[in-house]
This record gives C-alpha cells, sequence and structure tokens, in this order.
C-alpha cells in the first residue's frame, strides 16, 4: 500500500468513525486549551510591556530632567560672569 492510500485510509477513518462524536469534543476542549494559553500570554505580555513603558518614561525623564539642569547652569555661568 502506498503511503497515499494510508494518508487517505486514516483520513477517512477519522471522519466515517463511531467516535465522531469524542473527536470533536477532543477537538473543542484543545481549542479552548490553546485559547487559554494564548488569553494568558496576552496578559503577561501586557503586563512586561507596561514594565518596559515604565522604565522608559523614568530613563527619559531623568535624562529631560538632567538636560535642563545642564543648560541652566552652563547659562548661569555664561551671564552670571558678565
Amino acid at each position: 500500500m502506498s503511503e497515499y492510500e494510508q494518508q487517505k485510509k486514516q483520513q477517512t477513518q477519522y471522519t466515517e468513525s463511531n467516535n465522531l462524536e469524542a473527536h470533536i469534543i477532543a477537538d473543542m476542549l484543545r481549542i479552548e486549551s490553546i485559547t487559554t494559553e494564548l488569553r494568558e500570554f496576552k496578559q503577561d505580555t501586557k503586563l512586561r510591556l507596561n514594565k518596559i513603558e515604565n522604565w522608559l518614561v523614568a530613563i527619559v525623564g531623568t535624562t529631560f530632567t538632567t538636560m535642563v539642569a545642564i543648560l541652566v547652569g552652563l547659562l548661569i555661568n555664561f551671564f552670571g560672569g558678565m
């Protein structure tokens, strides 16, 4: 028997089986578990991205504040010496 014939036989056995209802239920359970895993992955990813966003806001804020302080200090030194 060729490989194609074996695959065809397996496909027909699955659909023509008396346990078709059990196969459908098993497939539905697999889909539900995959959906649950995707929801958990989405929540975990969202939490991690929020942490990264907070770090980026803190870094940009610190950099901006430091830059403004340096510019004010330079301006005071430049115009204060005149």
